[in-house]
């Protein structure tokens, strides 16, 4: 782990041994995880892996029509059960 401040512009100073996995001027996506980490993932890289799976489910003749707003709706009840445990 690597402490830095962040300025009194909301900047921080990426340590020598990161900046080779950035470049000037890349855009990166930022967002916290649930331990508080700041995690930053560059848009090309997020951009890469939804290519990679792009069009997975096309054509699908095994999958029910409503099958993915089924998922959907598993998947948000799973999100509400995950917000109700960590606000205990």
């Amino acid at each position: 782990m690597v402490a830095v401040t962040i300025s009194s512009q909301y900047t921080v100073q990426i340590p020598k041994h990161f900046r080779s996995k950035l470049r000037v001027g890349q855009q990166v996506a930022i967002s916290i995880d649930v331990h508080g980490r700041l995690i930053l993932t560059p848009i090309e890289q997020a951009r890469e892996i939804l290519d990679e799976t792009f069009g997975i489910w096309v054509d699908r003749t095994d999958i029910p029509k409503g099958g993915i707003k089924y998922m959907d709706k598993i998947r948000h009840g799973h999100r509400i059960k995950d917000l109700a445990r960590r606000k205990k």
